[in-house]
């Protein structure tokens, strides 16, 4: 069997910090890509009157971004099991260079679809949650995966709390090319990072892990080996799968509009990228409290608050064209935040205690394709009922129909019930 060339089979005593240096990395890398993907709620209208295109050819960039990072996840789960995180990181991080980069020099609609909907969606891909349950996998379980993958999750928060309001301010002080250009610095901070971990070490596992998996491949522990083709004929995987894909597609309909929508109803730009920062600040402690949640009320339970959750702050964001009230805006507010990836963490803790194994990174990759493509459709949907109609109102409508059936597979797959 080959190993990845910084990992180890070897099972040496374990630094005492290392568990928490893996949590750290895969931390800050969440915050890199998620900021840098969400940003372009910020770019919508630039690029919309910059290019005089139509927004749902311009939110087309982000469902191009979000599909390459959804059909990119399980070659981002492969290359960590048979390459080693290092290298799907690295690989990541200058992706995210390239395409940023090269986004401030475009001339052409097409040339952007290249460098954000390419290049940056195979960064976010690299840099995505593929590999980063995999690695947590390998150093914690139970209980402990659940707050080490919510540690993760919350990171996607913190991303979009410090830079798309970022974002904003470059674009208004400087201008949309610049933004970018400045943007793509950004990941130079995650390569300066790198040095803190020593990877080989920490892509061996936990010294637990390694027996867990050598006796998994032996057949003494009683459970076979997991591989991709296994998973696909289980109904949990698809469960998971739907989880991911109808939530995705929910919420994102609304929310790469979000600032254009607060924009159209007379907010000002930043203020309006400002409001979308505030759910950046809850986030992680929606996805931190669910998780606390989960242990203590059960997966169901936590699961049908959440989704009460969003279903509330999507219907006071659509009030907002009737009666614009601050109060509304702190219902969106507080309710999108505190919920905005809570379910990422409980797919992602369900898919790790499920489809455990030296393969886990390949399987829950291809789980998170569902994620990809649900955003993707979601994204370009809303924009294209947005154009259709000229209002926001079927928007919204997409957007509830599609948070409901993201619920339903924790009710209706039994896996998912048993797993709980």
């Amino acid at each position: 069997m080959t190993m990845p060339d910084d990992g180890s089979s070897s099972t040496t005593l374990v630094p005492p910090r290392l568990p928490m240096a893996v949590a750290t990395i895969c931390f800050l890398f969440s915050v890199i890509n998620r900021g840098l993907s969400e940003c372009f709620t910020a770019f919508l209208l630039p690029l919309t009157r910059e290019f005089a295109a139509d927004r749902a050819h311009v939110a087309t960039i982000y469902s191009l971004m979000m599909l390459i990072a959804g059909f990119g996840a399980p070659l981002a789960g492969y290359g960590f099991d048979r390459f080693g995180a290092r290298r799907i990181y690295v690989t990541g991080l200058v992706l995210f260079i390239l395409g940023l980069g090269l986004a401030s020099f475009a001339q052409e609609l097409w040339q952007l679809y290249i460098a954000i909907g390419l290049l940056v969606g195979c960064g976010s891909a690299a840099l995505g949650n593929a590999a980063h349950s995999a690695f947590l996998a390998r150093w914690f379980e139970g209980a402990k995966l659940s707050r080490s993958v919510s540690l993760v999750y919350a990171g996607l928060g913190i991303g979009t709390l410090l830079i798309v309001p970022l974002s904003q301010w470059m674009i208004e002080t400087f201008s949309w090319r610049i933004a970018y250009l400045g943007l793509a610095a950004l990941p130079l901070v995650g390569v300066m990072l790198l040095p803190i971990l020593d990877w080989r070490r920490a892509q061996a596992g936990s010294p637990g892990w390694q027996a867990a998996r050598l006796a998994m491949s032996s057949g003494s522990s009683g459970q076979h080996e997991w591989t991709l083709g296994k998973a696909l004929r289980e109904p949990a995987f698809w469960g998971l799968a739907s989880v991911f894909f109808f939530t995705g597609s929910g919420i994102f309909s609304v929310m790469v509009q979000g600032v254009a929508y607060l924009v159209e109803l007379g907010y000002p730009p930043l203020k309006a990228a400002s409001v979308y920062g505030l759910v950046g600040i809850l986030t992680p402690i929606g996805i931190i409290g669910f998780a606390w949640a989960d242990g203590r009320i059960g997966r169901h339970a936590s699961a049908l608050l959440s989704y009460i959750f969003s279903l509330t702050g999507l219907l006071a964001l659509w009030a907002l064209q009737f009666y614009f009230n601050e109060l509304l805006i702190a219902v969106f507010v507080l309710c999108i935040g505190l919920t905005f990836g809570a379910r990422g963490p409980m797919v992602s803790s369900t898919a790790a205690r499920i489809f455990q194994g030296r393969r886990l990174g390949n399987i829950f990759g291809t789980v998170m394709l569902g994620s990809g493509l649900g955003i993707a459709a979601g994204s370009y949907l809303g924009a294209l009922l947005h154009d259709l109609t000229g209002s926001y109102n079927a928007v919204f409508v997409y957007s509830g129909i599609c948070v409901v059936l993201g619920a339903l597979p924790f009710w209706t797959y039994r896996a998912l019930r048993e797993a709980a």
